[in-house]
């Protein structure tokens, strides 16, 4: 299963997406500031400085001439004469200041009075259209052509980083996709890589390689002991069954005596289960083929009878629920290992009351009130060799069935979910795929 994840190059964008976002932000701001200070604050400042000195030089002379620039022009007027100003200008009050509608142009006025109410008004005009140009040219102009060389030095940057991230990209997503202990899986080839790779990425190469190699030899040196082991076990097992064979030739058998025999082949017989799994499970391939089919709801009832005897020796009562017929497509010497461990563990741990085998459309379960887990327990269940205090206490055992469990299950690609409470009791569930 693909995991959603945020890769290098996603999280690289957002960064540069970031970077420009600020700079744009930042840049934005600036032409703000300066569209405001040049076209506002400073030509207000200038006119207010403008009418201050002009009403200084007219107390020492009222004679004064009035402003008349290129970009300025002043008017006077006495209160409530205003027939010589231009329309426009006549409906302003002393203290206005702000653009005013002229022809074609939009002039800044200023309205200043001298004085207390009743002096004369004088009336400023200034051309800021062309100051607006000016700040156009030498502060609009400037920093618009800043943020675009930023947009494309950085565009350049994420081409850079993206094109020395790849080869880390491309190593993740390629061992994202490759199914570690998967059935028929190639090996690791990451020799394409190498091509596009930089000094880093090769370094990770090399041990990746190193390590799959250490790998592929671990399981190699697992395969053959396992079939080494199994190999070397079925001769005692081919003896075991002759000396039986000949057993129950004879004659004067007791009908006590064929139980005990029969209860003894039954054994011979899991116990050639077991080799022929640990066989399968040292040839993994070999587990890929899933053209056999298992009818688990005839195979339970013969593996429930075999274990009756156990069962019954603790005092327990060991029953099968067949709710609904159950085909998996999987050696019935894997459902076989499967249930007979399942069974076995919950005997062992219950003292008292009931086991119970469900067997469902899609699912197999295995249910005893026995001791029961705790959470710290029951994660630790499945792992090789492991048994709790209480466990150790309640059976004798080497904590390897429950793991053998997990392993088919895991290999099989199945499903398994377990509830325990303490002194209640385990229920251990395998979820298979609808068959087909």
């Amino acid at each position: 299963m693909k995991i959603s994840r945020s890769g290098l190059l996603t999280k690289m964008g957002r960064v540069v997406a970031l970077q420009v976002g600020l700079i744009s932000a930042a840049v934005a701001a600036g032409i703000y500031i300066t569209n405001t200070i040049v076209e506002d604050f400073l030509i207000t400042e200038a006119l207010q400085n403008e009418a201050q000195h002009f009403w200084a030089l007219y107390e020492e002379n009222d004679a004064q001439g009035l402003p008349n620039t290129a970009n300025m022009v002043g008017y006077l007027a006495e209160p409530g004469k205003t027939s010589a100003l231009p329309q426009p200008l006549k409906d302003f009050q002393p203290g206005f200041i702000g653009r005013v509608d002229i022809g074609n142009e939009q002039p800044t006025l200023y309205v200043s009075q001298q004085g207390e109410q009743g002096g004369p008004v004088l009336y400023l005009l200034f051309a800021s259209d062309d100051v607006s140009q000016l700040a156009f040219y030498f502060g609009i102009l400037p920093l618009s052509i800043a943020l675009l060389v930023v947009y494309g030095f950085s565009f350049l940057t994420y081409r850079l980083s993206h094109q020395a991230l790849s080869p880390i990209v491309q190593l993740a997503d390629y061992l994202q996709e490759y199914r570690f202990g998967g059935l028929n899986q190639p090996a690791v080839d990451l020799g394409e890589l190498r091509t596009v790779a930089n000094v880093e990425v090769d370094v990770m190469i090399d041990a990746i390689d190193s390590f799959a190699e250490r790998l592929d030899a671990f399981i190699e040196r697992e395969r053959i002991f396992t079939r080494d082991a199994s190999h070397e076990l079925r001769t005692p097992i081919a003896v075991f069954k002759g000396s039986l064979d000949l057993l129950q030739r004879r004659q004067d058998i007791a009908p006590e005596d064929e139980k005990v025999y029969a209860r003894m082949r039954r054994t011979v017989g899991d116990m050639e289960g077991l080799i022929e799994t640990l066989l399968l499970l040292a040839r993994g391939e070999e587990m890929g083929r899933l053209d056999e089919v298992c009818r688990v709801h005839e195979l339970a009832p013969g593996l429930v009878e075999q274990m009756s005897g156990l069962a019954e020796k603790r005092g327990l009562d060991l029953k099968l629920t067949e709710l609904n017929q159950l085909q998996v497509r999987a050696p019935y010497r894997v459902i076989q290992i499967v249930l007979v461990n399942l069974l076995r563990n919950s005997i062992n741990y219950t003292h008292q009351g009931s086991v119970e085998v469900r067997i469902t459309e899609q699912s197999m379960t295995v249910k005893d009130t026995g001791i029961g887990m705790n959470a710290k327990e029951l994660q630790s269940a499945f792992e090789p060799f492991y048994r709790s205090e209480r466990g150790r206490a309640s059976s004798a055992g080497h904590g390897l069935g429950l793991s053998i469990v997990r392993r088919l299950v895991n290999q099989f690609e199945w499903h398994m979910s377990v509830q325990s409470n303490v002194g209640e009791g385990t229920s251990v569930t395998i979820h298979f795929p609808v068959f087909r």
